[in-house]
């Protein structure tokens, strides 16, 4: 079993370590570093079979500086040229980067295991690799001090690691293929190409060490899917193609395998992976990635079980909320901010939810520290940084570089599950819900949240606070009055006349009944901007937000900025 990983320069993480131990899954977004552990992992693997294997043949070979590995033979990861293995493709140190290393000697990507035998008795071992050319690299073995390994520890020669890139479909036919070959192809990310070749050796092992994995694993397909798996039939001699077909319910018919469906074929690869490849480590890449969700959790739960039977540990990285919710908090590497081991079940919450609802940007502001503004709809937002710059208020720094999200409507639910999500990557990130007036009889413990603060309009919507006749009145009018300006402006005179009370017209900042219980975005201001021959559609009110005067602006307005902007302004230069 592996217990930890330490990374120094291999791809992404210039250092870092991953606690693993007994199954684990690997959670977070796009591009956060799950596959680079696995592939980092499957390197290791790689690296220590081939030293295996080079002093096997040759004792000269414990003389040597490395063990030399080509491009062509790196079966762990695709890869285009050696420094790509190499964080940030940098394969010589800088000046003082690392204690005691000059600039410009080789810098070594270092990959260690830590791991416990059946005995209970802990082992590692580092791989170090030494770039040579884009065509080749050295590896050398050492402990975890850094000092050279002649003697590789039991418990790591013993463990057996098996790598499945994430599922890539199969072809329409294939050939029986050596197992070298087959190695190549899986470290290209194409595993579904040797889908057949793994039926195939399931099968063979059965017949020759009556192990009956075969019956076993016809019977997982069975249960998923209700197919009928027969025998896997191929003839160097008279066939050079593998044939594997399957019948479904009681039809006799039978169809190659290529005529299911990518889920199916998905399944039977990690089936076949599981029974042809016997591993004490098995390494998932987003095992889950074509499945139906309901399918999802029957696979995962198949997956653990066919695991604990045949004594292998998982490393399962995923973008699924069903494995999440289906997975103790205690076996989750969260790669949200710095990988991490979770603790608690609310933490594994916070992860499920940010997979769910947070986008890249979201991720990148909370990585940065940020904290958020959630808004009824991004037209609020506008109006509101609009009246902030009219008064040169200090929420104007948040203004110019926001974040914030828009819950459209009532959902106000929606911000605080995304708040919830925020907090997979920033504990202490803190925020704050403004809604409109008409979300005032909603209790605040129903929408708040540990860290966010709720506040309200007094009035309907944000839009009231445009309703200033005097600002209205000159948006519509223009900056440089003519004939046709001054025409409009007339007919909004009229308009408001006709259909402001007395008192909102005389005392346009004075809360009257009106002006706080109308909706001016749904009637008053389209109704105005009608009678008025202009033309602004709603997310472009902040345009007569724009240009009201300081004077003009609600003293609410001034209030609701003064709470905001110290905590959405924290962090901000």
């Amino acid at each position: 079993m592996i217990t930890r990983v330490t990374l120094e320069f291999f791809k992404r993480f210039p250092n870092a370590t991953f606690e693993v131990g007994d199954d684990v899954v690997l959670a977070g977004p796009n591009n956060s570093g799950k596959t680079t552990l696995l592939q980092a992992v499957a390197v290791w693997n790689l690296a220590m079979q081939r030293w295996l294997a080079e002093h096997a043949e040759s004792s000269k070979a414990k003389q040597r500086t490395g063990v030399p590995i080509s491009r062509n033979d790196f079966t762990a990861v695709p890869l285009r040229e050696m420094n790509l293995l190499w964080f940030d493709r940098d394969t010589g140190y800088s000046e003082g980067e690392k204690e005691g290393i000059k600039a410009g000697q080789p810098k070594l990507v270092a990959i260690t295991l830590y791991g416990r035998d059946d005995q209970g008795k802990e082992w590692s071992l580092t791989v170090t690799l030494r770039y040579a050319n884009k065509e080749q690299l050295y590896v050398k073995l050492a402990d975890n001090q850094g000092n050279p390994l002649t003697e590789i520890p039991a418990g790591a020669k013993d463990i057996k690691i098996v790598h499945v890139p994430p599922f890539s479909g199969i072809g329409a036919e294939e050939t029986g293929l050596q197992l070298g070959y087959q190695h190549r192809l899986v470290g290209q990310g194409k595993p579904g190409d040797i889908l057949r070749n793994l039926m195939l050796e399931v099968y063979r092992a059965d017949r020759e060490k009556k192990t009956e994995l075969w019956k076993r694993l016809v019977e997982d397909v069975g249960g998923l899917f209700g197919y009928r798996l027969k025998e896997p039939q191929y003839s160097e001699s008279t066939d050079p193609f593998i044939r594997i077909e399957y019948t479904h319910g009681a039809s006799r018919t039978a169809f190659d395998v290529a005529s299911a469906g990518s889920g199916f074929h998905q399944v039977l690869t990690l089936l076949g992976f599981f029974y042809a490849r016997p591993a004490s480590v098995l390494l998932l890449d987003e095992p889950d990635a074509h499945l139906h969700v309901i399918l999802q959790r029957q696979v995962y739960d198949l997956l653990r079980s066919v695991g604990r039977r045949r004594g292998c540990q998982l490393l399962v990285s995923t973008h699924s909320e069903i494995i999440l919710e289906d997975t103790g908090a205690e076996h989750i590497l969260s790669f949200y901010g710095e990988p991490h081991r979770l603790t608690i079940d609310t933490h594994r919450d916070q992860v499920r939810e940010a997979l769910k609802r947070l986008s890249s940007l979201d991720i990148l502001a909370a990585e940065n520290c940020r904290n958020i503004l959630y808004v009824e709809d991004e037209s609020d937002f506008k109006i509101l940084a609009a009246l902030a710059r009219v008064r040169g208020h200090a929420f104007c720094t948040f203004a110019d570089q926001p974040f914030f999200n828009p819950i459209h409507g009532r959902n106000v639910a929606e911000a605080r599950a995304h708040f919830f999500a925020l907090k997979a990557i920033t504990p202490d990130v803190k925020g704050v819900l403004l809604l409109d007036g008409d979300n005032r009889n909603l209790p605040d413990r129903e929408v708040g949240a540990d860290g966010l603060l709720v506040l309200r309009w007094k009035r309907y919507e944000i839009e009231n606070y445009l309703l200033h006749p005097d600002a209205l009145l000159r948006f519509v009018e223009g900056p440089d009055p003519d004939l046709l300006s001054r025409a409009r402006r007339k007919d909004g005179e009229d308009y408001l006349k006709a259909n402001f009370p007395p008192p909102a017209l005389a005392q346009p900042l004075v809360d009257s009944d009106y002006l706080v219980a109308t909706p001016a975005s749904k009637s008053v201001l389209p109704s105005f901007l009608e009678k008025s021959q202009t033309s602004l559609s709603k997310k472009d009110y902040y345009q007569i937000a724009a240009q009201m005067k300081p004077e003009e602006v609600h003293s609410e307005v001034a209030t609701k900025l003064d709470e905001m902007a110290p905590i959405l302004n924290e962090g901000l230069t």
